[in-house]
């Protein structure tokens, strides 16, 4: 069991569900020792942390899951170590809010779903608080015939599908240029280098949908300070070869389970790491301004 965990998410997440402090026992209670909180475009979850309800000693670090553009096409970037209060600052001006930035997401897809004659099913309304705008117009979609078969010609058959998709493929009819809501890497990386940050690459594999995954680090690496090497592997040759790839970019590496509390992400371990890349994980988290060390007598 790895004791390092540094992609979680809380009620700060649209699709999180517990408070800081309950969040980070419950990584306590299964042996974390170095924890990040990631949410998506924001960090505010740390200002309600009380580190009286801490149970366990923690190295926490300061941490945020960022929405941004390379080559105009949507990733997520662990932010890790930063000046808190200046991209606290500099997120809730740059993303606003969950609602705003969804609503504009939501909205310029029913545009185009109305430009391809694409009846949406909005019987059950769309609720930007609690339904990110991809899941939402997925869903209205699932009414007809004719949409499923629409669907079906681009092989969707999951919102996953749909959302990689969507935001990842300028050919695919429903592709949103998602600079409407998310900042340029450029942008990103300048604040958090900035304010003494690094910046890895969330989840690698989840982007090679029909290519290799090193096309993804090669496009992304020239950006990045490392790669998330461990987020829900399917085996330890998949961590293996993204920890390899780091080493010989001379890349930093993480490693996370994306933990959000709920039903389908409930799970804080992290898998498949050796004692080597644990190692590395903690020498650049002791070198990172932006952390809180918790010592419990």
């Amino acid at each position: 069991m790895s004791k390092v965990n540094l992609h979680t998410h809380s009620k700060y997440s649209l699709d999180g569900n517990l408070d800081v402090n309950e969040l980070v026992n419950e990584c306590l209670a299964n042996g974390i020792s170095y924890l990040s909180i990631t949410d998506h475009d924001n960090c505010d979850v740390y200002l309600d942390l009380d580190l009286n309800k801490i149970v366990e000693n923690v190295t926490l670090v300061y941490g945020m899951e960022a929405d941004t553009i390379i080559d105009d096409v949507t990733y997520d970037i662990l932010c890790y170590g930063f000046e808190l209060e200046k991209v606290r600052a500099w997120a809730k001006e740059c993303y606003g809010t969950v609602t705003s930035r969804q609503t504009k997401i939501y909205n310029k897809l029913v545009e185009i779903c109305k430009e391809l004659n694409l009846k949406l099913n909005d019987s059950t309304p769309y609720n930007p608080e609690k339904e990110f705008a991809h899941v939402a117009v997925f869903r209205m979609l699932q009414t007809t015939d004719e949409n499923k078969n629409f669907l079906d010609k681009y092989n969707i058959s999951s919102i996953k599908d749909f959302y990689r998709l969507s935001t990842m493929d300028s050919n695919f009819p429903l592709y949103v240029d998602m600079s409407i809501v998310w900042p340029t890497i450029e942008v990103l990386s300048k604040i958090i280098h900035d304010n003494g940050g690094k910046l890895f690459l969330a989840h690698p594999h989840k982007y090679a949908q029909g290519i290799h995954v090193d096309e993804i680090l090669d496009l992304c690496s020239p950006y990045i300070d490392g790669i998330e090497i461990s987020n829900e592997p399917e085996n330890d040759e998949e961590v293996k070869h993204l920890y390899d790839y780091a080493k010989q970019k001379g890349l930093l590496v993480s490693a996370g389970s994306d933990f959000h509390g709920s039903k389908n992400h409930n799970n804080t371990n992290v898998y498949y790491l050796t004692d080597e890349m644990e190692a590395d994980i903690e020498h650049w988290i002791n070198k990172v301004p932006g952390k809180i060390r918790v010592l419990k007598k």
